[in-house]
């Protein structure tokens, strides 16, 4: 286990923040992109398209669908857009200059000055106490708390002994972002099984290190989200 000084100097994630013009993000047409509504009626988060851009003049992407319908968007309006490229995610704000519906909806956005990015290692984790639920192989099913998470794995604290190194779980858990909630549910692989003593009178805590195996992209741009809120400033 290492030792707690370099715990904590990887699990900061402010110190893998940099800032650079888009161009410079090896960006391909139809990548995955997520806006966030940035209004007082409005702070869910969508998936779009990206479509191509111009540096220096804007961005284009596909308009967000909502329910199967195409979303009323207005030109002015404020988004944060995140993406995820390698092993970073990106974020940066702007601004919706034209709506269009011909020849298929799609949004010209504001080209940014500069992108936020976020080097999300491995290592690279957000200390968290969210309430989870573990299926083990075989069905049963036990209650626990992520202790932290990254978009490589997380740590997780159980009442019970649910497995060994390389057995494999499904960790299912709530998490809010802003004002939004989502849901995740990530197959994992356990990689570490220790032993941690309770707080209070009860059984002892096992706390298990997991490695997620192959999150689809939304729940990568989710996990990075929650370790935006640990940086100071954040593009939103």
């Amino acid at each position: 286990m290492p030792s707690t000084p370099a715990k904590q100097e990887d699990s900061n994630p402010q110190r893998a923040a940099c800032a650079l013009p888009l161009e410079q993000i090896k960006l391909n047409i139809g990548d995955t992109l997520q806006l966030q509504f940035q209004s007082d009626a409005e702070h869910s988060r969508c998936v779009v398209t990206l479509i191509g851009y111009f540096a220096g003049q804007g961005v284009i992407v596909s308009t967000p669908i909502l329910d199967g319908s195409v979303m009323m968007i207005r030109e002015g309006q404020i988004f944060v857009v995140r993406l995820f490229s390698g092993k970073t995610a990106y974020a940066f704000t702007a601004i919706t200059n034209r709506v269009s519906h011909m020849p298929y909806p799609h949004l010209h956005l504001s080209y940014p000055k500069e992108v936020r990015g976020l080097v999300v290692r491995g290592s690279a984790r957000a200390r968290a106490n969210i309430d989870c639920h573990a299926i083990v192989e075989g069905g049963s099913g036990f209650a626990c708390v992520a202790r932290d998470i990254s978009t490589g794995g997380a740590l997780i604290a159980v009442n019970n002994q649910i497995g060994e190194v390389g057995g494999k779980i499904s960790l299912k858990m709530r998490v809010k972002v802003s004002d939004t909630e989502h849901m995740l549910i990530l197959n994992c692989v356990i990689r570490s099984v220790n032993n941690s003593q309770s707080s209070d009178a009860g059984a002892p805590t096992v706390l298990y290190g997991l490695s997620f195996e192959n999150p689809n992209s939304q729940d990568t741009l989710v996990i990075s989200a929650l370790l935006y809120q640990n940086l100071d400033n954040d593009a939103d």
